[in-house]
Order: C-alpha cells, then structure tokens, then sequence
C-alpha cells in the first residue's frame, strides 16, 4: 500500500470539498444580501370607534440590482382582519410588479377594542425573478383596552350680511356626543344652542348692533372655536324705515307717506280706475300726502317702491257712516215778555251775534271731523 498516495488522494478530496462549500454558501448568501424586505407596526387607539389603528410599513431594499426595480407580494398574511394597502399581488396583475423598490409601502389595520396583538406576514419577489425564502414578520402587542369616548365635533363658521352676521354651528358627523355651544356677542347678547350628534347644522341670526365681537364657545372649553365680528358687505343700502297710511272721507281718499325717520328715498304710485295716476316722492325725513276725489265706484291701486298693496275702495261701505248727515241748526230762544217784544240791538246784540258764529263754527269743524276715517295702509 503506497500511504504517500492515499494521503494525497484524501487531502486533494478535502480541498475539494472545502471549494465546493464555500461556493455554495458564496451563491446563496451573496443574493440575499442584496435583497432584502423589513416590516414594522405601530398602534393607536381611535376613541371615534372604540378600535385600535395599526399602521404597518413594509421597506425593500434590492441593493441596486439591475432589473429589481420593482417587486410583488407572493404571500401576505396578517391577523386578526385583513390590512388595507398590503395585499396579496394577483398572477395576472398588471404590471406584475406594482409596487417600487426602495420605498415605503404603508397599510392599515383595524382592530378590536379588545385584541391583545397584530401580526402582518410578506414574501416579496423582485423583478429580476429574485424571490424572498425568508418571510419576514412584524408583530404589534397592544397595551390594554381601546374604548370609545362620548365626544362631540364642533364647528362654527361666520357670515356677514347687511343686516348682522350669520353663525352656522355644526357638530360633525363622526360626533359621539352633543355639542353645547354658547355664543356671545357685544352689548350683553348671549344665546346658548345644542347641536345633537348627527343633527343638521344650526343658523343663528346676530343683529349688526351685538356683532361687533363675536364668540363661539363649546362645552365648558374656555378657548373660543370662533372669533368673529360684522363687516358691512359693499354693496348694502339701508333698509326703508316709513310708515304709509289712508284716510277715507265724505269726498275723498287722502293718502299718507310717513318718511322722518328713513334714510332712503320712498316713491308711491297711486293708480285709480277714474282719474290720472298719481306719483308722490318722499325724501328722507320727510312727510307727504296726496289727494284723490272720491267717485262712485273708486278703486285706487298702490305700489310704494315697487310693493303691490291691496286696492283702496271709496264707497258708500268705506265712508265715514254719517256722510249723509246735515247739521241742524240750533234754535235761538226769545226773551220771554208781553207782546214777544223787540229784537235787541246796539252793542249787546253784536256780541250776541258774534257767540252765536264763533258756536256755530266750532260745531262744523267737529262734524267735519267726525265725517274722517283714518286707516293704516298695510300690504
């Protein structure tokens, strides 16, 4: 036996052994140091719904393999729902690798309340055909319980008009709970509305006078949600401030324009069925009125800055009740003596006289007076 050679062959299949080791471990480990996937969760508990909100990322890195652009999942996993954004790549997907190499992929997941932990499992395969034996895992434990909080989403918003401003106060529609609103504006104004979870949104009305601040509380929040005041609009002209009235007479229908305490000008149209139309303008702070002669059958027709309001009669039923009537004059009484006597004359009869007119006149002016009715000229 030639011990040189047997030491020699065993050497020489030692050596070779030892080569075509390390050229194995050299092909399987130089790949998946170049490829490679992580995945990492986070939680948080959303009080609107009672869940926990895990929010998983998924970060490759494909070592600037020429063709690993882009890659797919193989196999995805997670438990105990399903995560939105991380999902399982179809065979017949288009592209067959949607998603970018490099770069943060991100889902979520939503759990119970109660749940004591996430997991999310991945297989990535690259674009150069390159696949991830290795399945890589994250697992998320949750700390106690996630439980739903009564609580309201308050909104307020703010408009002005010419007139004040218009507070909308909202409670979202996410709200858990009432949202208790106070709302404060200048000179003392205070008004307190609750707004239920799910309700429409409600339109307060603040006069211009209580807005020259404007805040909106929530609940027992010191902070305002709103801080607001009125702003006159550009194209605002002050509202009409007039009265308008009628009188029905024996011979006529008078009609009345009240404008002392208005800032704009007023213009009435008077238009009767007998008779030419009439228009009377009526500057600010000022009064006027105007005369039509009363038919029978008279309707007169108005409009005071373009308002229609309704016809005025002149008739017997609109006439004062005593139009009719005539004054009776009352008898002067003789001195009483034998023969009847003779009328009295000289200064004492003047005087006499002159009572008697000046009775007779005031009579006339309160039956003149008792023959008018006034009557509000309304819409």
């Amino acid at each position: 036996m030639n011990l040189l050679k047997s030491k020699l062959r065993r050497l020489t299949a030692v050596a070779a052994g030892t080569l075509i080791g390390l050229s194995g471990v050299a092909f399987f480990a130089s790949p998946a140091s170049a490829h490679d996937s992580f995945v990492k969760g986070s939680a948080a508990c959303d009080t609107t719904t009672g869940e926990w909100v895990v929010t998983w990322e998924v970060n490759t890195d494909n070592g600037n393999e020429p063709g690993a652009e882009n890659y797919r999942f193989l196999k995805v996993e997670s438990f105990p729902t399903p995560v939105e954004g991380i999902v399982h790549t179809p065979d017949d997907a288009d592209p067959a690798f949607p998603h970018k190499s490099n770069e943060p992929l991100v889902g979520t997941q939503r759990v119970g309340g109660d749940a004591k932990f996430a997991k999310l499992e991945v297989q990535v395969k690259w674009s150069d055909e390159w696949i991830q034996y290795d399945h890589k895992k994250g697992f998320v434990k949750f700390h106690g319980t996630c439980s739903k909080e009564e609580t309201p989403k308050p909104d307020a918003q703010l408009a002005s008009s010419c007139e004040g401003v218009t507070v909308t106060l909202a409670n979202g529609k996410d709200a858990t709970a009432d949202a208790v609103f106070t709302i404060k504006g200048s000179k003392d104004f205070e008004k307190k509305v609750t707004v239920k979870a799910g309700d429409e949104p409600v339109a307060v009305e603040i006069p211009a006078e209580n807005a020259e601040k404007v805040l909106v509380f929530e609940g027992e929040n010191r902070k305002p949600i709103l801080v607001g005041k009125w702003e006159q609009p550009a194209d605002c002209t002050p509202a009409p401030n007039f009265e308008a009235g009628y009188e029905v007479t024996c011979d006529s229908l008078i009609f009345d324009i009240d404008n002392s305490k208005g800032k704009t000008e007023v213009t009435a149209v008077f238009s009767p069925n007998k008779g030419e139309k009439q228009t009377l303008v009526v500057k600010a702070g000022e009064k006027k009125s105007v005369t039509i002669k009363g038919e029978k059958g008279l309707v007169v027709n108005a409009t005071i800055n373009g308002e229609e309001f309704e016809p005025v009669k002149w008739d017997d039923e609109e006439k004062p009740a005593d139009c009719d009537a005539t004054p009776t004059p009352t008898p002067t009484e003789s001195t009483p003596g034998e023969g009847g006597g003779l009328p009295v004359t000289g200064p004492v009869a003047g005087s006499i006289a002159g009572g008697a007119a000046l009775l007779l006149a005031a009579g006339a002016v309160l039956f003149m007076l008792a023959r008018r009715r006034k009557v509000k000229f309304t819409a």
